[in-house]
């Protein structure tokens, strides 16, 4: 009877024909992992997991420069929800995430994908000095989520593939609110993909120039953060840069400047505010250069930067740090920024700013 009941729905799928190149669906993932203790007194959290994940789809964008760049690109956004193992200490988690699929073998009934992915994400059971302090992973309800992950779409119907693969989902506030370990979730994926629309032509738009090809950002931008779980003040941090940025090709620009960052958590003591009234600007000036990379895809594009501090007030932090981070792009070469700063697997901070580019051209003209 059951194997009938799989022949008569195979032969279902079978009917819906598809014969375009271009699709938009939707994918439910199963998610069986487990919590990764990566610090020693996170030991008590490790747990076994389950996620859940369902998400719209696609295989094309409708914009022509990206569609043209990026051959067997997916994409898609949606909502993940995972059981870390112990509600009364880990909790669960509810995020929601866009993602860009970069395909790395495709064949008449497989394709296989590197995912890249960033969100937002509800924690129920965070840290809390009363009710919860056994938690020593992450300290606020909201936080931000990052994931990559390896897909494998195998294709049994015209419409419908099965997924297999593996990945790392991570959730953590940038030490918006201590403690800020951060959680890491190893988890298969098993899924399902559905097509639920095939296009033989889409009407793609073009892009405006959004930004000069080659030339100079300029940026301004605000963080904001906690330095001991025992300590609820909050600290502001200021950022500006001034960066080159040059083109690749089509969809990628290497990027080199200098970045200066105030930050008055230097001088920081605990129990001592003290320390921190009339702080000297050098006291707080953190002067770097950093080198980056971005991907573009349309108005969006994945920035990775690595810096070296030339200057600061002591050894406090690492003299390498990395940010990672996305770019909006708005019309003539506004841009709006988010990025994580870390000093190795260290998290100093998110944070967010807004720029502008504008051509090298009075340069090249001199």
């Amino acid at each position: 009877m059951v194997r009938r009941l799989i022949i008569f729905l195979l032969l279902c799928f079978a009917t819906l024909k598809l014969n375009a190149q271009f699709q938009r669906g939707f994918q439910v993932n199963l998610l069986p992992g487990f919590l990764i203790a990566h610090r020693e007194y996170m030991a008590n959290m490790e747990a076994h997991t389950l996620g859940f994940e369902a998400i719209y789809s696609s295989n094309f964008t409708a914009w022509k420069q990206v569609d043209s760049s990026y051959r067997n690109l997916r994409w898609g956004t949606g909502f993940t929800y995972f059981n870390l193992g112990n509600r009364d200490l880990n909790g669960d988690v509810l995020a929601w995430h866009i993602h860009v699929e970069a395909n790395l073998k495709n064949r008449k009934n497989f394709q296989s994908t590197l995912r890249f992915g960033s969100g937002v994400g509800y924690l129920t059971k965070p840290f809390n000095l009363q009710s919860n302090r056994q938690n020593k992973a992450i300290g606020s309800h909201f936080n931000g989520n990052m994931q990559i992950m390896y897909k494998a779409y195998f294709k049994v119907s015209p419409n419908n593939s099965l997924i297999l693969g593996a990945g790392i989902t991570h959730y953590s506030n940038g030490n918006f609110k201590r403690p800020n370990l951060g959680i890491n979730i190893a988890h298969l994926n098993l899924g399902w993909y559905h097509c639920l629309q095939s296009i033989d032509a889409p009407k793609f738009k073009t892009l405006p120039k959004l930004f000069p090809t080659n030339g100079f950002e300029i940026s301004a931008g605000i963080a904001n953060k906690q330095i001991a779980v025992a300590d609820t003040r909050r600290f502001t941090i200021l950022s500006s840069s001034l960066m080159y940025y040059f083109k690749h090709n089509k969809t990628r620009n290497w990027r080199a400047g200098t970045e200066f960052f105030f930050d008055k958590t230097y001088p920081y003591e605990l129990f001592h505010p003290e320390k921190l009234q009339h702080v000297k600007l050098a006291k707080m000036t953190e002067v770097a250069v950093k080198i980056g990379h971005e991907f573009i895809f349309g108005r969006i594009a994945i920035v990775t930067d690595l810096g070296t501090y030339v200057y600061r007030p002591n050894q406090y932090k690492k003299r390498v740090y990395f940010a990672i981070g996305f770019n909006y792009f708005f019309n003539n070469g506004i841009v709006a920024q988010t990025r994580l700063k870390s000093h190795m697997a260290v998290a100093d901070f998110f944070y967010w700013s807004g720029g502008y580019r504008f051509s090298d051209e009075f340069l090249r003209n001199k």
